[in-house]
């Protein structure tokens, strides 16, 4: 009785752990606290859902080597740096190539998105070679601070050569933490602002 006793009380601390490790849940999308890129431990920043009209698109995730509220440190800041994306419709190839080019060029100079149009052509030719992104799938963009280059995952699996320069991650997180982003309400969730406006 005792050791059946024990035995359940181990497994209850350990469900409870397991629960711990998951920081982050919206929309049933659970996104671990930290996570390791370039040897490096990141935090996870924020969460929020993209939406399009009055469909949830994506669940987004920023992790940072340390949480910050500023789009500006989140951008500019040193360090490798993750950005997920978990699919919450399906959406194919083109459509998430546009929204990529719209959000880019909504948020950088002329002069900055052609400095890195190849590797965003790059990562147009990775996405299309995927296909439809199906409801579910998990999209990463991990920047590496050792290679100087972001690398494209889907659901894990890492998707071809890495995108060389640090340029290109900061363009890429202009989409959402830009001047013009893809979302305002998005970004404020990301950057944790409405959380630090209640504090």
């Amino acid at each position: 009785m005792a050791f059946e006793f024990g035995a359940k009380v181990v497994i209850i601390l350990l469900l409870l752990l397991a629960c711990s490790a998951q920081a982050g849940e919206l929309e049933g999308v659970q996104l671990d606290d930290r996570v390791q890129v370039d040897g490096q431990a990141l935090e996870l920043n924020g969460m929020a859902v993209r939406t399009r009209l009055y469909f949830k698109v994506y669940v987004a995730g920023l992790y940072l080597p340390q949480k910050v509220s500023s789009a500006q440190t989140a951008i500019e800041g040193q360090g490798a740096k993750r950005i997920v994306l978990v699919m919450m419709r399906d959406a194919t190839a083109d459509q998430f190539c546009d929204s990529i080019e719209v959000g880019m060029v909504a948020n950088n100079s002329e002069g900055d998105f052609d400095l890195v149009r190849p590797q965003t052509e790059a990562l147009f030719a990775k996405i299309r070679a995927v296909g439809t992104a199906r409801t579910g799938m998990r999209i990463v963009l991990d920047y590496s601070p050792s290679a100087a280059a972001t690398t494209l995952f889907i659901d894990g699996a890492a998707q071809g050569a890495p995108m060389a320069g640090p340029d290109f991650f900061r363009a890429l997180l202009r989409i959402w933490l830009g001047e013009r982003p893809a979302q305002p309400d998005l970004k404020r969730m990301l950057l944790r602002q409405d959380e630090q406006a209640k504090e």
